[in-house]
């Protein structure tokens, strides 16, 4: 009996290490190095269990991405989309996806002075789009990982791992959507977008209210404006700095002001908010003003989500 037990804890993988104090940085990452060892102790304890009670089969990743272990993945194509903003296409083996479901993210790790830099980034691409994937980045003057980040280049390989994230979307869940974004927090209302309207059976209306500091900076313009067709989804802009609405283009609506919280009251107010869904995604002074006028607007707390 002791020799089988001693068998058994031979399979065991190793424990995952923990995190010193100095790799984590202190700037609010999400997530940080400690949320993901806690996320690697939880499926130790789980995979432990299991080779323990006998399973030792593991349960097959389907797609490219490995949510217990970094992958890396090639970069194959760098665009600029504006200044400081950049779309990094990057190669996936063949026949293979993200493996992603709608609303999930992945996370890329970059190493700075000894110190393992994570980051969140929601890909702009189909998540069912095979061989490759894209991610929309901003390059910040004073950011930890993206003064990393810019100095990638075609060729490099890029560590990922995923999938990240508990947002659940279920077809015709509610009857509205209220997308409120601002800057590259269009990444991940991008992608519900296109998974709704590009869902015959979806009939759930969405209105995205997207905040940019002017119409050169709006993020994925054309593509919000193809989406426009369809007869779910519709748009307004609203840019912080004084623009030329000349630039203005056919069914586009833009407000020459800053997003307020009466906006958001006032677009709530217009349905039923038990059947709204709201999704929130920001800067974190943006979503805290944004969660606080959706419950002003008395929408309850488990139809707001935050990414």
């Amino acid at each position: 009996m002791t020799n089988r037990i001693t068998d058994i804890e031979d399979l065991l993988p190793p424990k995952p290490q923990a995190p010193q104090p100095r790799d984590c940085c202190g700037s609010g990452c999400c997530p940080c190095v400690h949320d993901i060892y806690e996320e690697d102790l939880r499926k130790w304890k789980k995979q432990c269990k299991r080779i323990r009670e006998g399973g030792l089969e593991e349960v097959p990743v389907e797609g490219a991405l490995h949510p217990d272990k970094w992958k890396e993945f090639e970069i194959v194509k760098i665009k600029e989309i504006y200044s400081n903003c950049l779309c990094y296409t990057f190669k996936l083996p063949e026949g293979k996806n993200l493996g992603l479901s709608i609303g999930q993210h992945l996370i890329v790790k970059q190493i700075k002075n000894g110190r393992a830099v994570i980051r969140q980034y929601t890909p702009i691409s189909d998540i069912s789009e095979k061989g490759s994937f894209d991610v929309l980045i901003k390059i910040y003057p004073n950011g930890k990982i993206t003064q990393l980040i810019k100095d990638w280049k075609v060729g490099d390989n890029i560590p990922w791992r995923g999938p990240f994230g508990n947002f659940s979307y279920k077809t015709n869940c509610y009857k509205r959507i209220l997308m409120l974004a601002a800057g590259t927090g269009i990444a991940p209302m991008y992608q519900i977008i296109k998974a709704i309207v590009d869902n015959d059976q979806d009939e759930t209306f969405i209105k995205l209210l997207y905040s940019s500091k002017s119409i050169s900076n709006i993020l994925l313009r054309e593509e919000l404006l193809t989406l426009c067709q369809f007869w779910n989804f519709k748009m307004t802009h609203y840019l912080s700095a004084e623009d030329d609405l000349r630039m203005k283009k056919y069914n586009e609506t833009i407000m020459s002001r800053k997003l307020t919280k009466e906006d958001v009251k006032s677009e709530l107010l217009q349905a039923p908010v038990d059947s709204t869904l709201v999704l929130v995604c920001g800067t974190r002074s943006f979503d805290k003003d944004m969660v606080n006028a959706a419950k002003d607007a008395q929408v309850p707390d488990k139809n707001i989500f935050k990414f």
